[in-house]
């Protein structure tokens, strides 16, 4: 049953991605701004980069959450750190691809870096956890 329950986060979180992704360019602005507008008011920094940041890391967010559901329905099968990578490297592809035919959106490489990013980072912090619980239990 555990392992049904990240199968269907995964997919649900799969179909939050895709629908983010839908939201045509100035609607998905607006969701971002929202942020911006609050953090300008208190950091020096120009409205511009901030928003990039908070979109980018939006970015890498998702797909560190995607990451880590991917991981937790795969643990079982062999080198799930790598295929949890691979498949989240694939679904950024395809997300991006899927954005060239929304308006006001552009499907772009640096976002698939920037997706595959954020996964890197979860999948390197399950490893680092791993390790650290290995030596607990061999010592």
């Amino acid at each position: 049953m555990k392992k049904n329950k990240y199968l269907i986060l995964t997919i649900l979180w799969m179909i939050f991605i895709f629908v983010m992704s839908h939201t045509p360019g100035n609607d998905s602005s607006k969701q971002s701004n929202f942020i911006v507008n609050i953090i300008v008011q208190i950091l020096p920094i120009t409205r511009n980069t901030l928003s990039f940041i908070v979109r980018k890391c939006a970015h890498m967010t998702e797909y560190a959450i995607l990451a880590f559901l991917i991981y937790k329905t795969i643990v079982h099968i062999e080198k799930p750190l790598i295929k949890s990578f691979i498949f989240t490297f694939l679904y950024a592809c395809t997300d991006e691809f899927h954005q060239l035919f929304i308006a006001g959106r552009a499907g772009q490489i640096r976002d698939v870096c920037i997706d595959s990013t954020g996964a890197l980072i979860m999948l390197l912090i399950i490893y680092i956890i791993n390790k650290r619980k290995d030596k607990k239990i061999g010592s």
